[in-house]
C-alpha cells in the first residue's frame, strides 16, 4: 500500500533519515517509536506527500507519483487521513463544518453528507457537540473530532502523530479504541507515539508491529516493549 524504497529525507543537507525501507500493508498496525526529534513526524510526512523523499523513492498503491502530478497527489491525500498532535481547526466553524472541510475541498456538498458527518460524530462520542465551536473543546473533543475529520472521505491508511500526547490516559484507551476499530474496518494504521503504556495496552487488542526510528533508520522494535 505505502512502500518506502531506501528512502531517505535531509533538511538543509542535514539527514534525518536514511536508507528507509518499510512496507505498510494493508490491513495493518503499526507504532512508530522514539525520542523526540528523531524523524518520526517526518516519516508520517512522507507518507502522504506533505514532503517528498531526498533520496531513493516511496510508492503508494504501487506507483511512485511525481510531485507535479497534482491529481494524483490530490488523490493520495484522499486517501490517506491524518491526525496532528497539534489539531488545528476553523476557529469560527462549528464542528460539523469543520469535520465537512474535506469534503468541500473534494468538490463534495456537506449537506450530502449530512447523515454521515452526524453519524461519524456520534462514533467519536461528539453527537452533542454538533454546533460548538472548537475553542469550547477540550482536548480530548478536539482530539476526536480531528479523528473524525480525518476518516470523513474513508481513507485506507490513518497516520496519527502523537494522538494522545495532550490527553489523559481514560482519554488515550478512548482514541486508542476507535483506532484499533478502523484496524477492524480495514484501514491500515500508522501511530507515532512516545507512550509505551499506549503500545502494551493495544497488545492485547490488535496484532500491532511496533517500529524504533533511531540514527535515521527504522527497525523493528524488541519484544520486551
Amino acid at each position: 500500500m505505502i512502500e518506502f524504497d531506501e528512502a531517505g529525507f535531509s533538511y538543509g543537507g542535514t539527514s534525518v533519515l536514511r536508507n528507509v525501507s518499510l512496507t505498510l500493508a494493508p490491513g495493518s498496525f503499526h507504532f512508530l517509536i522514539g525520542p523526540s526529534g528523531v524523524g518520526k513526524t517526518t516519516l508520517l510526512r512522507l507518507c502522504y506527500m506533505d514532503l517528498v523523499p531526498t533520496e531513493g523513492a516511496v510508492r503508494f498503491f504501487g506507483t511512485e507519483i511525481a510531485p507535479s502530478d497534482r491529481n494524483a497527489v490530490a488523490a493520495l491525500r484522499r486517501a490517506v487521513g491524518v491526525v496532528h498532535q497539534d489539531c488545528q481547526f476553523l476557529d469560527h466553524m462549528s464542528v460539523f463544518e469543520n469535520i465537512a472541510l474535506p469534503l468541500r475541498v473534494s468538490g463534495i456538498p456537506a449537506a450530502e453528507r449530512a447523515g454521515d458527518i452526524e453519524a461519524l460524530l456520534e462514533w467519536v462520542d461528539l453527537g452533542d457537540r454538533v454546533d460548538a465551536l472548537p475553542p469550547e473543546l477540550s482536548g480530548g473533543e478536539r482530539q476526536r473530532a480531528a479523528l473524525a475529520r480525518a476518516v470523513i472521505l474513508s481513507p485506507d491508511v490513518i497516520v496519527a502523530d502523537e494522538p494522545t500526547g495532550n490527553v489523559d490516559w481514560d482519554m488515550a484507551q478512548r482514541l486508542l479504541a476507535l483506532l484499533v476499530e478502523l484496524n477492524r474496518m480495514g484501514k491500515t494504521v500508522v501511530i507515532a507515539t512516545h507512550d509505551l503504556n499506549l503500545i502494551r495496552a493495544a497488545k492485547g487488542r490488535v496484532a500491532a508491529r511496533v517500529l524504533r526510528l533511531a540514527n535515521g533508520q527504522v527497525q523493528p522494535a524488541g519484544a520486551d516493549l
